[in-house]
């Protein structure tokens, strides 16, 4: 899914070059669209990065405990701080994308006043697939405690 945010950057990178540039036409969209497409692959990206371990952890202390300790302390913070936050996080999201549907809302950035809801939903939708990933990442854990590191 992240991918068809970069694609759409690119393409309208190279769209918007080719308008300004060469044909000195440049479109009134172009900030509102990059504004979108990158908040969005923000969003969606963040939930592939944690999935693939990418996201800064503080190494330097987590290494001195054991696996297992690693996994209590992994499964302790998911619990109380990571789903409880973004629980909120996609539910303020979520109703935040309702309200724009409701009221036609559009965003105020530019001439153009694109409608904001789509936008809005791929932020949902990333701030979802993050809580979600995170879910996955505490049954790891939690299975990696309870096998002892053992592979099922």
């Amino acid at each position: 899914m992240a991918g068809f945010f970069v694609l759409g950057m690119i393409g309208t990178v190279c769209y918007e070059v080719f308008m300004r540039y060469l044909l000195n036409s440049p479109t009134m969209w172009y900030s509102d669209v990059s504004y979108m497409l990158g908040g969005s692959l923000m969003a969606v990206g963040q939930a592939l990065v944690f999935r693939h371990g990418g996201h800064v952890r503080i190494d330097v202390v987590s290494t001195k405990f054991s696996e297992r300790t690693q996994a209590i302390i992994d499964i302790f913070f998911t619990v109380v701080v990571f789903i409880p936050v973004f629980f909120m996080i996609s539910r303020s999201y979520w109703g935040d994308v309702a309200l724009a549907v409701r009221i036609n809302q559009t965003l105020m950035r530019s001439t153009w006043y694109p409608v904001s809801w789509p936008f809005k939903a791929a932020l949902a939708t990333g701030f979802t697939l993050f809580l979600m990933q995170g879910v996955a990442n505490l049954l790891k854990d939690i299975t990696k405690l309870v096998t002892k590191g053992k592979q099922i």
